[in-house]
């Protein structure tokens, strides 16, 4: 893992996958289909040589790598909305909440 990646990590053990695929859904990101049924896939615009940009998930909580994908995803979300990444993780909680 990156150290920026390994800095977050602890910030997303609330964290559940149905709680971020909630927030992406809200935030019009759409799923897109994954020949592995353990992972999530979701796409939203496209990075500035074309390339669609996806978050990929686990599709479940319970597997080993479920808060390094939770983190990158998080990271990658605050990187696109320029905040910081506990205000993306506040916003998936309060999402929770107001849900």
């Amino acid at each position: 893992m990156t150290p920026e990646v390994l800095s977050n990590y602890v910030q997303v053990q609330d964290l559940r996958v149905a709680e971020v695929v909630n927030y992406l859904k809200q935030n019009h990101w759409l799923p897109i289909g994954h020949p592995n049924s353990r992972l999530l896939v979701f796409e939203k615009g496209v990075d500035d040589q074309g390339k669609p940009i996806q978050i990929v998930l686990p599709s479940q909580d319970d597997y080993e790598d479920t808060p390094y994908l939770l983190t990158k995803a998080v990271n990658l979300l605050s990187i696109l909305k320029s905040v910081p990444f506990q205000e993306i993780v506040n916003a998936i909680d309060s999402d929770v909440y107001a849900g």
